[in-house]
């Protein structure tokens, strides 16, 4: 188990605070409280950089920013770490009062990332600073991880021999590129792109296009408009 920051003596952290359930096994170096069901965990840090801080993460999500730090400050002057990190609990019991797992959103993830173009299974959703990326994995393929000196297969990149798709797009120019890849953490030599996506699309967009260019090339169709792109339909190309 890793570290947790110290707490006052007879501090007690609640088990429950509406849906959100404490989960003092987590693998985060914080006092965490997980939602299961939604896949959101909220947690309290503190001691690395003398500060205290308040961290909801949207479990689905992989990067640095897949959270947001609603509360954070300073240790004061003749504080102790345990007496911050204390603080930093009643914040978070405040905020998780108010918001119910099911009902909160990360501001910067996108949803429609989460239902994958036909065939595919999201394997990976990464969301940095500057930058998304999302890796989707044909569903009757096996995960399979870039090797160092490893080399992409010599045969023509296609759906038939490039078990992921990557779409990659810039947060700040909302500049957007659609790959096939052989794997999961691929080079850009080792990328395939397969589409011109408008300059600036941003990620919804991009999506889009990626799902189009599936299913024509698979020749299938679904049944409904993915999530939260059923208003995407001046961009079809």
């Amino acid at each position: 188990m890793v570290n947790k920051p110290p707490l006052p003596e007879g501090f007690g952290l609640p088990a429950e605070v509406n849906g959100w359930v404490h989960t003092p096994k987590s693998n985060k170096n914080g006092h965490v409280w997980i939602s299961e069901s939604a896949q959101r965990s909220v947690g309290v840090f503190s001691g690395i950089t003398d500060r205290v801080r308040v961290a909801v993460f949207d479990d689905r999500v992989d990067g640095f920013c897949s959270k947001i730090q609603p509360v954070e400050r300073s240790l004061e002057d003749g504080e102790t770490q345990a007496e911050a990190t204390a603080w930093g609990v009643e914040r978070a019991v405040a905020w998780m009062e108010r918001q119910i797992p099911e009902r909160w959103d990360h501001p910067h993830v996108e949803e429609a990332v989460f239902d994958p173009p036909v065939g595919f299974v999201l394997d990976r959703y990464y969301l940095e600073e500057r930058e998304h990326t999302v890796c989707y994995r044909q569903g009757d393929t096996e995960k399979a991880v870039s090797m160092v000196g490893g080399r992409p297969p010599e045969t023509e990149p296609s759906l038939e021999t490039r078990a992921y798709l990557y779409v990659e797009v810039w947060r700040g120019s909302g500049n957007a590129t659609i790959a096939l890849a052989p794997w999961l953490r691929a080079h850009d030599h080792e990328k395939h792109e397969i589409a011109n996506p408008p300059e600036e699309c941003g990620l919804a967009v991009a999506l889009k296009l990626a799902r189009e260019w599936v299913q024509e090339e698979a020749g299938q169709t679904r049944d409904s408009p993915a999530i939260g792109q059923s208003d995407l339909g001046a961009w079809s190309g």
